[in-house]
């Protein structure tokens, strides 16, 4: 209880009435006023407040790394005074309510913070599998919820790690529209022990479903800097059959790579200079798209030259991962996908670490080829070539391809 009695803050409403010869305060009560959700998020600082009409109030905050939760607290108001208890601690702190907007709590040291009012609940609406949908971090980001408080944080892994994906578990709770992410142990020592996130829920959002936006404060240089991350609900289970998207844009971090230019096609790649223009400008160009004529059967086809190349592969769906099984149509290399649909299917997501994009970027370029004759597919020393100039080429790269659902 005291750490939040520490830094919870108030200021008093005094409402005056003048008369020529003296000034009267009138103190308004504010016990009904008080009852609710309320919630604050400022650099360093967190906590939610639940004020019940039977005198208790439930308190969930995070300040200065640490966390608390006090579920059964009491409070009484008078004369703008509200007293805080839990146990053997009292405190008071002067209260100030802007009717249906905000409140501010005010303690003897002066600390003010603003509390605004919540009036949904977002407990069960953040339960589901989120990606990362702005392009703000490095390839993918992916949170999960369950309903029994615990959580998956799913992201890019780091450099020389054999494992694409890294993901890492912790509880969360939810009081009105905070959620408080209380991270492992095992990490405190090399990150924050516990994060906090606004969310700003929007069902249909999109036309390809809700948008679930996070602002909250993460570490830098300069200490704590706003952030604001946007993310759109997905599917565990791929929903692939009779399905056609159309590309969008691309997402490219983590680029690194030989300062030379690899051709390609109609066009050439240096990933020393990568920023991802090229990729999405050769992919507008050749209106590149993804078709499933059934559940397992993937087609990505390229306009070249006026001629319509069709790429055909089987795959093997397991939840959200989607591996291309090129391997079986020749001279190529099998592709690990991490696939993301929305709840209409009418946006999808497909993730590539490094070596995925080094397969996928060479099966490409070889199925061209040997389409123009300009290879043998029973080259085999042509066709390791291909391949080791590719991975020559790049060193690192997370790529993220957003597609839309065809209209054809």
């Amino acid at each position: 209880m005291k750490k939040f009695l520490f830094i919870m803050a108030a200021a008093a409403t005094l409402f005056t009435a003048c008369s020529k010869d003296e000034q009267n305060w009138i103190e308004h009560d504010y016990s009904n006023d008080i009852l609710g959700t309320w919630t604050c998020l400022k650099a360093g600082f967190a906590e939610a407040l639940v004020f019940k009409a039977d005198g208790t109030f439930e308190s969930v905050g995070v300040a200065g790394g640490e966390y608390w939760e006090y579920p059964n607290a009491t409070w009484s108001l008078k004369n703008n005074k509200l007293t805080l208890s839990s146990g053997d601690y009292k405190s008071n702190v002067l209260l100030e309510i802007i009717p249906g907007k905000s409140l501010a709590l005010v303690d003897a040291k002066g600390t003010r913070n603003i509390f605004e009012r919540c009036e949904n609940d977002l407990a069960d609406e953040i339960v589901g599998m989120w990606v990362c949908n702005d392009g703000l971090t490095d390839g993918v980001t992916i949170m999960t919820y369950s309903n029994n408080g615990k959580s998956t944080i799913t992201t890019a892994a780091a450099l020389g790690t054999d494992d694409p994906l890294v993901k890492q578990e912790s509880d969360y709770v939810v009081v009105g529209d905070l959620v408080f992410m209380k991270l492992p142990t095992a990490n405190a020592d090399s990150q924050p022990k516990y994060t906090v996130a606004r969310m700003n829920y929007k069902p249909n959002g999109t036309s390809a479903g809700d948008i679930m936006i996070h602002e909250n404060y993460i570490p830098s240089g300069d200490g704590l800097k706003e952030s604001v991350m946007s993310f759109l609900r997905i599917k565990q289970n791929l929903d692939l059959a009779n399905q056609k998207y159309d590309y969008i844009k691309t997402y490219v971090t983590n680029v690194s790579g030989e300062d030379k230019d690899i051709p390609f096609l109609n066009t050439s790649f240096n990933f020393a200079k990568m920023d991802g223009s090229i990729i999405d400008k050769f992919l507008k160009s050749t209106l590149f798209a993804v078709e499933f004529p059934n559940a397992n059967t993937i087609k990505y086809s390229y306009l070249m030259d006026g001629q319509n190349i069709v790429i055909e592969a089987p795959i093997k769906v397991e939840g959200n991962k989607m591996t291309i099984k090129m391997s079986e149509n020749g001279p190529y290399k099998d592709v690990e996908v991490y696939t993301f649909q929305d709840q209409d299917n009418t946006q999808m997501h497909m993730y590539m670490h490094t070596t995925s994009f080094e397969k996928f970027f060479a099966n490409t370029s070889l199925a061209v080829m040997l389409g123009y004759g300009q290879l043998d597919k029973n080259d085999t020393e042509a066709i390791a070539e291909v391949y080791n100039t590719v991975a020559d080429a790049v060193e690192s790269i997370n790529l993220s391809l957003v597609m839309s659902k065809s209209a054809k």
